[in-house]
């Protein structure tokens, strides 16, 4: 679209006239070396008498002279072309067609966005678009975008106009532009065009227009004037006055070690400290070239990202730095990590929980979880499991202590997967067997119901915890949320069977983790005891008399 050095080009100018004076949608026509009105209007539109309206328009006077390098605007309808349509790649979250602010369609990975339609992203909703030609566009989240016009002419240049209301996106424009291509964005306050390129275009809630350019060249034009970024620079654009001009944008920074591989939820990671940095932005995706973002988050130098709602796999971080103008930086390098949180960390059954007791024989159990091959559990008498008493691998989720004598003792256990993989351990049981010299009354722990217990995911998260009669927990017996504490009792009578359990983790700002798989619980038939035994032999006797 736009010339080399020393030559003017009126395409980012007329843009504001012509959207000014015409509700029609036009089409800006790059003029080439030895052509004429006449011969553009043959050429292009589908009737050579439309040469009247197109010098209207474009406020020609006879001898109607236009000169290599002019734009001329002509009305879409009245062109000869193949209308086209951008195909979304991947979508997070909300993303929604609307029209006149109501939602007519939820957007789906696969779908074509066709000229005129709107999109609107919510908070969470991130979708990246694919034009053709190797163009993209990658839409964050708060966005209120519109696809205006998307064409190839006669001349198989491709013409494609956006509008930004509000939100954030970036642009990538892999190849230069041929010689009557055009790739525009306009917001309330600026036009943004480019040849080949990638840049950010940011709309403020105070209506400020920021373009960072990534990569290439981009030219920011309002209606006051002009201005060429070059990589690695931002301006920002208010209504009515001309471009900021060029500055720097921040360093890139350099993100803080993190693990290669996260075993339990939230992912938790280090900002950088710098004190020239306000913000630092994390967008995650699930490619390394950056284009299915899945997420991000904000937060201050030193702060922590704190990622909850991340299925089991391979991810990618993109770190920016923000500085207090809101320029922000180039992303760093993409790292790498992994979030594997099945097999979990198993759920104890009936912990002991520091319970005191005077018999030498104990039960730990667990619930079982599908996709584990084996347990390994640890017994020891220090809380740091430096003095084992017992260390071993096994199948069954349960485990007898026996013939341990009087002191504490710490027990956990970790789920080991068929490749070998390997959870956290279970959070850590205790208890303390006491030495007595004669028996005297016991004092024993209520038995009834099902105690649960589980890790905590941490502070300021919550708990929904289903209990359920099938796999799918298509019927519940239990469903409770908000649990301020990982652990649930349940006193009311169950009937003997084998039920499913499963937890989920829901953070203050909204965030909720997938379901941890279903794991066994199976309620067995109570002994049948002495009062039993009283009752029976009461009946027997009425019978016998």
């Amino acid at each position: 679209m736009f010339g080399y050095p020393g030559k003017l080009i009126l395409l980012v100018c007329l843009l504001f006239s012509h959207s000014s004076l015409h509700a029609e949608t036009l089409i800006p026509i790059k003029i080439q070396q030895g052509t004429s009105l006449i011969a553009i209007t043959r050429q292009f539109c589908t009737s050579k008498y439309h040469w009247k309206e197109i010098a209207k328009i474009n406020n020609l006077k006879p001898p109607y002279t236009i000169s290599a390098g002019d734009i001329l605007y002509a009305p879409i309808e009245l062109l000869k072309g193949e209308k086209l349509a951008a195909k979304v790649a991947s979508v997070v979250g909300g993303v929604f067609i609307v029209r006149n602010g109501k939602k007519l369609k939820r957007v789906s990975k696969g779908d074509f966005i066709y000229p005129g339609q709107t999109l609107v992203t919510e908070d969470d909703g991130f979708t990246h678009l694919i034009f053709p030609d190797n163009k993209y566009t990658r839409i964050s989240g708060g966005t209120k975008f519109t696809v205006t016009y998307l064409v190839r002419l006669i001349d198989n240049s491709l013409k494609a106009e956006f509008f930004l209301e509000k939100g954030r996106i970036t642009h990538t424009v892999k190849k230069l532009l041929k010689v009557n291509e055009s790739f525009i964005t306009r917001t309330p306050v600026s036009v943004t065009g480019v040849r080949g390129t990638e840049f950010r275009l940011k709309l403020t809630e105070d209506n400020v227009n920021i373009v960072e350019t990534l990569k290439g060249v981009v030219r920011v034009e309002s209606d006051a004037g002009v201005l060429s970024l070059k990589q690695g620079e931002g301006t920002s654009v208010v209504e009515g006055m001309i471009p900021e001009p060029a500055r720097l944008l921040p360093t890139i920074p350099v993100p803080s070690a993190i693990l290669d591989i996260f075993k339990v939820l939230p992912v938790k990671i280090t900002a950088p400290v710098d004190s020239d940095v306000f913000q630092y932005r994390l967008r995650v995706t699930t490619d390394e070239q950056g284009d299915n973002t899945v997420l991000e988050k904000i937060t201050e130098p030193g702060g922590m990202f704190t990622l909850l709602a991340l299925p089991d796999g391979i991810y990618f971080g993109f770190l920016t730095a923000i500085d207090s103008g809101k320029y922000e930086s180039l992303p760093a390098s993409p790292f790498a990590f992994e979030v594997r949180s099945v097999p979990g960390s198993p759920l104890l059954l009936a912990p002991h929980d520091g319970e005191v007791t005077f018999t030498k024989t104990l039960q730990s159990a667990w619930l079982q979880e599908e996709g584990t091959a084996s347990y390994h559990l640890q017994l020891a008498k220090d809380s740091d499991f430096i003095n084992l008493v017992v260390d071993l691998i096994q199948k069954e989720t349960t485990y007898m202590c026996t013939n341990l004598q009087p002191g504490t003792y710490y027990f956990r256990v970790q789920a080991i997967a068929a490749d070998d993989f390997r959870s956290l351990y279970s959070i850590v049981d205790s208890w303390t067997i006491q030495q007595e010299a004669s028996l005297g009354p016991l004092e024993g722990s209520n038995k009834d119901g099902v105690n649960l217990r589980w890790a905590s995911m941490g502070k300021g998260i919550v708990y929904d915890l289903q209990v359920g009669k099938d796999k799918d927990f298509t019927e519940l017996l239990v469903s409770a949320e908000g649990l301020e504490e990982p652990e649930f009792s349940y006193t009311t009578y169950i009937d003997p069977d084998t039920y499913y359990v499963r937890v989920r983790g829901v953070l203050n700002d909204g965030q909720v983790s997938p379901w941890t798989p279903p794991q066994k619980l199976k309620i067995d038939s109570a002994p049948f005891g002495i009062w039993d035994a009283g009752v029976l032999a009461f009946f027997l006797g009425i019978i016998l008399l």
